[in-house]
């Protein structure tokens, strides 16, 4: 049974998610439904949107420079795809504390873009944004612990991180924690609770979580 990491930036895959779903701190001008609206609107070719965007950034929005960053990652509105710039906008929302920031530029420099790969500088945003409560940088964060990167290993820091994220329904951490359960590693080995875990993240359609469920049934038999 192996451990699963989420490695999609936030703001790139999952849009609405990271918007509705995250604190907006006090520095934040622009409303997070006009953020989606302006991204989904550059998604389609808008070079304005992305003017309005860039305003509200330049003006020091967190969510509007999150947002901006994801432009030049992903080349929308007649933006030319640019890591660099990506990581500058990520930077300066992070540096505001903005959590989906913080997480976007951990996994930046997790991949190493636009920024030279450092798995302890990423191991240090993903500690920001899990203490701000944001699940996915906390099952990272185990991973991290759990894999020795970037950070000392420590299988019992990455149950911890794992329990938290798993508290909060996150699938990937549903599934981590039931491995972990599962082989006894960082927490006292328990079938009954490695299988708790499986169901709920299978649940919820996670597959790996779904194959592990199934190897388990079977070892049970």
């Amino acid at each position: 049974m192996r451990l699963t990491l989420t490695r999609a930036l936030v703001l790139a895959t999952v849009l609405g998610s990271a918007f509705a779903l995250r604190p907006v701190p006090a520095a934040a001008l622009m409303d997070s439904r006009e953020a989606i609206a302006l991204m989904e609107r550059a998604k389609n070719g808008d070079t304005t949107a992305v003017d309005a965007l860039r305003q509200q950034a330049e003006g020091g929005d967190p969510i509007a420079q999150t947002a901006l960053a994801t432009v030049y990652l992903a080349g929308l509105g007649g933006v030319a795809k640019d890591d660099a710039e990506a990581a500058r906008w990520t930077r300066m929302a992070a540096d505001q504390g903005f959590a989906p920031a913080e997480y976007d530029l951990a996994l930046l420099y997790y991949t190493g873009r636009g920024v030279t790969k450092d798995d302890a500088e990423s191991a240090r945003w993903l500690q920001k944004a899990a203490d701000k409560g944001i699940a996915p940088a906390q099952n990272n964060l185990a991973l991290l612990y759990a894999t020795g990167q970037g950070v000392p290993k420590d299988m019992s820091k990455a149950a911890a991180f794992f329990r938290k994220a798993a508290d909060q329904g996150f699938a990937e951490a549903e599934n981590n924690l039931g491995v972990l359960y599962a082989n006894g590693e960082g927490i006292k080995k328990d079938l009954k609770q490695a299988k708790k875990w499986f169901e709920k993240a299978a649940a919820q359609g996670h597959p790996a979580a779904q194959r592990n469920l199934e190897r388990l049934q079977q070892a049970q038999k």
